[in-house]
């Protein structure tokens, strides 16, 4: 492991400092500019830190935790006391800023696993037992070896929120078609198809104490009204802003010509 980890973890470049090179731009930090413009504005006595940041060259923090993501991917198929030996050499607990980074090991590694009738657990930062499929670890300890392995479970956020976007279109398929832009075939909860008519639902302007905003208003959907479903209304209709103002149940001769689904 490096063993400046800690820093490429947590330090970013210096803002600016490119901004800063530039010699027409560079000139505008420069006390004859300065003296030139305003005599009055030029300082006594200026800081090496304080002059860094009028400049907008200082340093800030970040929390970069892909280098340290891919050193522990890379220790995959070690024993695991031999990767947090490495860990414990580079990163110190003295340090505030290093014990920080040995904290976020435990977002990516299930250290305390365990195996109960073949099913593999691992726990979770308030200690609870869960299954290791449902859990949010891209590696983990193998409680029989201590080796550390791929956990073949693990996706990302971003594709996790991607299939989850799937699943519902695909399920919204089997009981909605867009007929216009503003008419929709719905399967409620009846079991029949109905034509909705959409409208956007009404907005009223309201003052707070940092400026005025648009908020919705009042609205009656006629579907929540009959009793027809319970989903919210942007679950419903596919769309955020829209609210039924109207239906009509389908006929077999509609539903056979849109081709929807008995």
């Amino acid at each position: 492991m490096r063993d400046d980890m800690f820093e490429i973890i947590i330090e970013r470049p210096r803002r600016g400092s490119r901004w800063m090179t530039h010699p027409r731009r560079a000139r505008r930090m420069d006390a004859k500019v300065v003296a030139a413009r305003d005599p009055d504005s030029l300082l006594a006595k200026l800081g090496m830190q304080r002059g860094a940041k009028m400049g907008r060259a200082h340093k800030g923090l970040n929390e970069n935790l892909a280098p340290l993501r891919r050193y522990l991917e890379k220790q995959i198929n070690r024993p695991w006391d031999k990767v947090w030996s490495d860990i414990c050499q580079n990163l110190s607990i003295n340090s505030t800023v290093q014990q920080h980074v040995r904290d976020h090991v435990g977002d990516f590694v299930a250290i305390h696993t365990a195996l109960k009738d073949g099913v593999l657990y691992g726990q979770t930062r308030y200690g609870k037992q869960h299954p290791l499929r449902h859990l949010h670890y891209r590696l983990y300890v193998d409680p029989r070896t201590g080796i550390l392995r791929k956990n073949k479970h693990f996706v990302t956020w971003q594709t996790a929120a991607r299939l989850e976007r799937a699943a519902a279109e695909k399920h919204r398929a089997t009981r909605m078609r867009e007929i216009a832009p503003n008419i929709q075939a719905h399967k409620l909860n009846d079991n029949c198809w109905w034509e909705i008519r959409l409208a956007p639902i009404p907005t009223k302007a309201v003052t707070y104490a940092y400026g005025r905003t648009n908020v919705y208003d009042a609205f009656t959907d006629v579907v929540h009204r009959a009793k027809l479903s319970n989903l919210p209304v942007d679950q419903l209709y596919g769309r955020h802003g829209v609210y039924a103002v109207g239906k009509r149940q389908l006929s077999r001769r509609e539903i056979a010509a849109l081709e929807l689904p008995r």
